[in-house]
């Protein structure tokens, strides 16, 4: 879980800056996470947005699995976005999409290489609520 809620800390610290490079982002994902992520990143700095505020997260540990190769965890989570806003980067002003869930599932997948649990995969179920 703390790997998790890091990797949240560091989304928040990064894509709430304009002259953040991303790089913050490799310490808690990998694969597709950190893709997805960083595509997030570089869309929103394009477009001059930046996230303010902050999602709230509730993780539970679905599976652990400490003899797969690397050994796997995966994490359900009600995601709520609610508090978490595109905005102008210079001027802060909201800028949310028109139709946008402000709560909804989400599955994390992690890997543990070494000893560091990195989230590999990340999916938001955005056509559900929770």
């Amino acid at each position: 879980m703390t790997a998790y809620q890091g990797w949240w800390d560091v989304q928040v610290e990064v894509l709430g800056r304009s002259d953040s490079d991303g790089l913050a982002l490799r310490q808690y994902a990998t694969g597709a996470a950190f893709t997805d992520t960083a595509i997030s990143h570089t869309q929103l700095h394009d477009a001059g947005l930046v996230m303010v505020g902050r999602p709230r997260t509730s993780p539970v540990l679905k599976s652990l699995d400490l003899q797969a190769n690397p050994p796997t965890a995966t994490i359900d989570d009600c995601l709520d976005v609610s508090d978490w806003h595109q905005a102008d980067a210079t001027t802060k002003e909201i800028k949310d999409p028109q139709q946008r869930l402000s709560r909804f599932p989400a599955t994390a997948v992690l890997k543990k290489y070494g000893n560091r649990w990195l989230i590999a995969d990340f999916t938001r179920e955005v056509t559900k609520t929770c």
